[in-house]
């Protein structure tokens, strides 16, 4: 099972979603950029809301840009909706998150974008490796119950 991550974005900001996605490139990651990731004919609204359901952890990228865009405040609406852990990352000073996800810690990319791009990558990955190792767990505990069930025949 992958690690599922949602990138919400500003379209003006898609080289920095980009950006993110490449660098979450591993097996155990998949990536959701509205852009790629939804199928020309396809329902941008009904993909959207079946990606952010379905996420592991929901990125936000936060830029003057993305307070502009009713898609970035809606997406941000239905994450908090499903109740999905957010990580949002500034990418200018000055910014402030909007209403509901104040309270959250932020991670100011605008302060270092090459230090940023690292602690995202490692934190994911270990999330992703976290999850993969958890699965593997609980997969090994199914089969053992299930071949003790049998077993018992």
């Amino acid at each position: 099972m992958v690690y599922k991550v949602f990138i919400s974005y500003s379209t003006n900001d898609l080289h920095i979603a980009e950006h993110f996605k490449k660098l979450l490139t591993h097996p155990a990651v998949k990536v959701f950029i509205a852009e790629y990731s939804v199928s020309p004919g396809s329902s941008l609204t009904n993909d959207i809301v079946t990606a952010i359901k379905t996420c592991d952890l929901f990125v936000l990228l936060w830029s003057q840009n993305s307070i502009s865009s009713e898609w970035v405040t809606q997406e941000i609406g239905v994450a908090r909706g499903y109740e999905k852990p957010m990580l949002p990352i500034v990418l200018e000073d000055g910014l402030q998150l909007p209403g509901f996800i104040k309270e959250l810690k932020y991670l100011p990319a605008y302060r270092d974008p090459a230090e940023s791009s690292i602690w995202i990558q490692k934190h994911i990955f270990d999330r992703a490796d976290t999850q993969q190792q958890t699965n593997a767990v609980v997969l090994l505990g199914l089969g053992a119950a299930l071949g003790w069930l049998f077993s018992q025949k």
